[in-house]
């Protein structure tokens, strides 16, 4: 294409301000005098089609966000209905779940034209013969000036196909939290002659890293089921029901349970020490705070009763031989309420004897040791090593820190136990029991469902 330089237009494309305007001037003045009509019409008809197209790209990228937020829902009903459908939910109930949830983003079914499909099993695809499920969403759309151009107004459809996870044996006892993407970030450890038995629950492992459970030295982990993030299998694993990898990351599954308000001490620098003095019943219900911690040493006994016991600040320290026993449904929560002081934190000694049983009931049911999630000191290691006379029924939550532990064989006798943790250090042998009726135990489940279609 050939170029001209700016101020060298060739010579007929010259034409002076007066000579544009007198040309522009007699152009409307020729449409203003045709009589026959024949340009108002061809300039009606013109902006019609102008208008026309117009109204239909506004009104379909209208729908397209339309067809977005039905694609969201219909992913998000299918997913929700094969969790249903994995935790052994009743067939109507699938139905249920999945109106719910598409109802939640706008697309209620029945109203306004709506419908919500819910097949199962699906009666499309490749998962017909799958534990899956199969909603389809449908919507008429109404058209504005696009209806001059359209014989019918159109329907908006999407559809989503999901599958239960129905293969996972047992809730998970035994959770590392920690999500690190680093390649070398180790969060569940054993080492030496760790022998580890789960016989009738799962061990999941947040992280993706290669290295997320490192086995050294001979030890062991037997497991109904095993759950990684990252792609990993490593020797020393054996299972019931297979080792997953790639799967999506757990929840934490107490992150509604909270610290609740106090305020002041009732005790603090709490001791006991050996001597005929060592044995103390704190036989109090309700909620009670320990400042700057309790230190049971020298065959020290202290009895908690039923209740929240917080210890705000200092270390929950039981020495090898001494007793703290709670068995009336007690949690002990770790915490601090000076943000500039550290959390309160565990050391539990080999020998020492420690009954807890967790409430049946309430907001911290089934959780016998609570550190505040707001505890993320990732130099502190917690310290649960009482071995055998470690007898913890409920969950020991510790979302934001580390804990080495040792619970020996069969974890003290303990007949459901779990382990929370942001990472985990394994010593010695640890059973974890499932047998969950009835402690308040929460079902820490694997169960869900995964878009396939």
């Amino acid at each position: 294409m050939k170029l001209f330089p700016k101020n060298h237009l060739p010579s007929s494309t010259k034409l002076s301000g007066d000579r544009l305007l007198r040309s522009a001037a007699q152009s409307l003045a020729r449409f203003r005098g045709d009589r026959g009509g024949a340009t108002a019409v061809l300039l009606a008809v013109s902006l019609s089609g102008i208008a026309g197209f117009a109204a239909l790209g506004s009104e379909g990228a209208n729908w397209y966000l339309t067809q977005r937020r039905m694609q969201g829902a219909a992913d998000a009903a299918a997913s929700t209905a094969a969790s249903a459908l994995a935790a052994h939910a009743p067939t109507a109930a699938l139905t249920t779940e999945a109106k719910s949830v598409s109802a939640s983003f706008g697309f209620k079914n029945a109203s306004g034209g709506t419908t919500v499909t819910v097949n199962y099993p699906p009666k499309s695809g490749n998962y017909q013969s799958s534990p899956a499920v199969e909603v389809i969403i449908a919507q008429p759309q109404k058209t504005l000036l696009s209806g001059l151009f359209l014989s019918t107004s159109p329907t908006i459809s999407a559809r989503a196909v999901a599958l239960a996870d129905t293969n996972k044996a047992g809730p998970a006892c035994v959770v590392a939290l920690d999500p690190d993407n680093g390649p070398t970030v180790e969060t569940v450890i054993t080492s030496g002659s760790t022998a580890l038995d789960f016989p009738g629950c799962s061990l999941y492992v947040n992280s993706p890293s290669p290295v997320a459970l490192t086995m050294n030295g001979g030890a062991t982990i037997h497991a109904a089921a095993a759950y990684f993030v990252g792609d990993e299998s490593p020797a020393g694993l054996t299972t019931v029901h297979g080792t997953f990898t790639k799967v999506d990351p757990m929840i934490d599954p107490f992150l509604n349970a909270v610290i609740p308000p106090y305020s002041g001490c009732d005790s603090t620098n709490y001791k006991l020490t050996g001597g005929s003095s060592a044995t103390k019943n704190v036989g109090l219900s309700g909620t009670h705070v320990f400042c700057n911690g309790i230190a049971l040493t020298g065959n020290s006994s202290l009895t908690l009763g039923a209740g929240t016991f917080i210890i705000d600040g200092g270390l929950l320290s039981i020495g090898g031989g001494s007793r703290l026993t709670a068995t009336n449904g007690t949690t002990i929560m770790l915490t601090t309420s000076n943000p500039s002081r550290d959390c309160a934190t565990t050391k539990i000694d080999g020998g020492a004897l420690v009954t807890l049983t967790a409430p049946t009931s309430g907001a911290l049911s089934g959780i016998a040791i609570y550190q505040d999630r707001a505890c993320t000191d990732l130099k502190v290691t917690n310290s649960l090593i009482g071995g055998a006379t470690q007898n913890i029924v409920g969950a020991i939550y510790f979302p934001g820190e580390a804990v080495s532990y040792a619970g020996n064989s069969p974890t003290g006798g303990a007949q459901c136990t779990q382990l929370i943790a942001w990472t985990i250090k394994f010593t010695g042998a640890s059973t974890f029991n499932n047998n969950c009726a009835g402690t308040g135990v929460r079902d820490v489940s694997l169960t869900g469902g995964r878009l396939v279609e």
